[in-house]
């Protein structure tokens, strides 16, 4: 154990390797990271938008919610196919943890627009 442990390196490699079943040589670098990390953002937050880009008024509020739950629930499918989770169970879930954050933001951003 102390020989695996010797130095910090070596740690982490077999940690990640062990406990949290990546390999550490197949991982990405730094600028694969930021651009996938910059590609994820920008498609989550271009999904709300679209529907204003075509309606005004409350018409592109209901887009906008209804695109919004479906790009989750989609996504959390998607997250099934690699976690090899239920797929209902796992869009539901989805659903719901972005339909919270999502309503908390909404309360916030009307709770800072009166006190403004």
């Amino acid at each position: 154990m102390a020989t695996l442990f010797a130095t910090p390196d070596r740690a982490l490699e077999a940690m990640l390797r062990d406990e949290v079943g990546l390999d550490p040589h197949a991982i990405g670098g730094q600028s694969a990271a930021a651009t996938s990390s910059f590609v994820a953002f920008v498609s989550g937050a271009i999904v709300p938008l679209l529907p204003f880009l075509l309606l005004s008024g409350m018409p592109a509020f209901v887009g906008s919610v209804a695109l919004s739950l479906t790009a989750l629930f989609l996504l959390g499918l998607g997250v099934s196919f690699l976690t090899e989770r239920p797929p209902i169970r796992c869009g539901l879930r989805q659903l719901a943890l972005g339909g919270v954050a999502a309503a908390v933001t909404y309360v916030i951003g009307q709770a800072i627009g009166t006190a403004l």
